[in-house]
């Protein structure tokens, strides 16, 4: 299962917005995803999670969840 998260914050990193991604699944299915779905552009590394670029993500967007 996945949980979409949008965040056009323009001050804030990628990796503040993917992890608020993260923070947002552990709050909703209570367990920790282990991959994140992200726009190439957002591309960062997060400890204890993939991330991941596909190109139908779109920026801005984090698609968060298990495998």
């Amino acid at each position: 299962m996945f949980l979409l998260w949008y965040d056009d914050t323009p001050r804030k990193a990628p990796d503040a917005k993917i992890e608020g991604a993260v923070a947002a699944y552990i709050d909703r299915f209570h367990t920790r995803p282990n991959v994140v779905l992200v726009n190439e552009a957002d591309q960062v590394a997060i400890r204890g999670v993939t991330v991941r670029t596909v190109d139908y993500v779109r920026r801005d967007n984090s698609w968060v969840g298990r495998e």
